[in-house]
């Protein structure tokens, strides 16, 4: 008996994959000719965008400055001037100070007040 269910359920999955063999392929069903793929390739030919090889990195875009030469070397004067000037990987990064919006009497009221009334869903509990 098992081996009747066995072989039945053995040949609808056979014949189910059948049905979706048939199936179109959206993809296929507009293929480029091949005088469009030509004028594609002599194009990125003529752009430089084509590989010589596998070997190459593909060919980076022209870069168009958006900056003169004085604006880049006025923000380079007035960064190291603030300090923020990395120098070689040598110090930590720039970070600036520390500029408290608050009162220490606002943060000590915010501090009796929450707990007077503690966050039921913190995140730690102390235990």
């Amino acid at each position: 008996m098992a081996i009747n269910q066995l072989a039945a359920a053995l040949l609808l999955t056979v014949l189910s994959g059948s049905v979706l063999a048939d199936a179109p392929n959206p993809q296929s069903t507009t293929p480029k000719t091949r005088a469009e793929v030509v004028a594609e390739l002599i194009q990125a030919r003529a752009n430089g965008e084509l590989n010589i090889s596998d070997a190459d990195y593909p060919s980076a875009p022209k870069f168009v400055s958006t900056k003169s030469r004085a604006q880049v070397i006025a923000e380079l004067e007035q960064a190291r001037a603030s300090g923020e000037l990395n120098v070689n990987d040598a110090d930590y990064p720039y970070a600036p100070p520390f500029v408290s919006t608050k009162t220490r009497a606002q943060v000590l009221a915010e501090l009796v007040e929450y707990n007077k009334h503690p966050d039921p869903q913190g995140l730690y509990h102390g235990y």
